[in-house]
């Protein structure tokens, strides 16, 4: 009993983590340039697909985690400046339609380079192999990639409480227009949160990658599960989708222990149940805090 409490714990910070990861970077967007990713799913395959490639051409792993974000952000700042740009006096439909196509793009190019079979991100010898926690043992791999998600998580803390970019950001997701008149350049802040929530997107990636296959149409379920971390917490709310990533990943690792068919069904209640109570999620709408 006290292994399956363990694993249920364990394993329900790191899906949570990853979660965390991918709402949180999916709210910036949204939160500063009221843009709704759809392509937000891709993103994080092609993190994970060019991690692998990293490993495979004889980096490692943690090389790998470094390297495929920044390539991923580049791609991000990319689709802003070309895609995203042009759209911005528009309706948000014009960039849901978008982001929506450009999903099976992105898609359509990891089939192309990658080919369509299943790949595994090799790890360093060190992280094989299982630790023991008191009567039950884990694998080293989930705790270092548990490691990791803290890591991540706190240094985008970090970033959006200590530093002049991310106070920047949380203002003008509020008040752009004050912002503007203090001399800040908002369509800077804009980019670069876009930037930033592909970053995260790729980062999930990679650390999701040893968890899971990686395969081309990988970001499907997790865009979806992103999805339901951000109307769950509440749109725009970065506190909000931290909570409902960790709440989610306890709830869906805890059903898949137990009646696995079901499991995200029993999320799918859970947001219903939470929305019929709080129909603007948890902590709101509108708010990047």
């Amino acid at each position: 009993m006290f292994a399956i409490t363990v694993d249920i714990i364990l394993n329900s910070l790191v899906l949570g983590g990853i979660f965390v990861i991918m709402g949180v970077g999916l709210n910036i967007i949204y939160g500063l340039n009221r843009v709704m990713n759809l392509a937000h799913g891709a993103l994080y395959a092609l993190g994970a697909y060019f991690g692998f490639s990293v490993v495979a051409v004889g980096g490692n792993y943690f090389l790998a985690l470094l390297i495929a974000p920044i390539i991923v952000g580049i791609l991000g700042l990319v689709i802003e400046r070309v895609l995203i740009t042009p759209m911005r006096k528009r309706s948000m439909i014009y960039t849901l339609i978008l982001t929506y196509g450009l999903m099976f793009v992105i898609d359509g190019l990891i089939k192309f380079f990658w080919g369509v079979e299943t790949r595994f991100i090799h790890l360093p010898e060190f992280m094989q192999g299982t630790v023991s926690l008191g009567s039950a043992s884990y694998p080293v791999f989930r705790l270092v990639i548990l490691i990791g998600i803290a890591a991540v998580v706190a240094a985008l803390m970090l970033l959006l409480g200590r530093t002049r970019l991310g106070i920047n950001m949380r203002a003008a997701s509020e008040i752009p227009e004050m912002v503007s008149a203090c001399g800040v350049n908002v369509r800077g802040v804009q980019i670069s949160g876009f930037v930033l929530g592909c970053m995260l997107a790729g980062t999930a990636g990679v650390l999701a990658g040893p968890l899971f296959t990686v395969f081309p149409i990988m970001g499907h379920d997790m865009l979806i599960s992103s999805f339901v971390v951000v109307v769950i917490g509440g749109l725009g709310s970065l506190r909000g989708a931290v909570i409902a990533a960790l709440m989610i990943g306890f709830v869906q690792t805890l059903a898949e222990f137990f009646i696995t068919e079901m499991a995200m069904v029993i999320v799918y209640m859970l947001m219903a149940l939470i929305l019929v109570i709080k129909p603007l999620g948890i902590l709101g709408e509108g708010k990047f805090e």
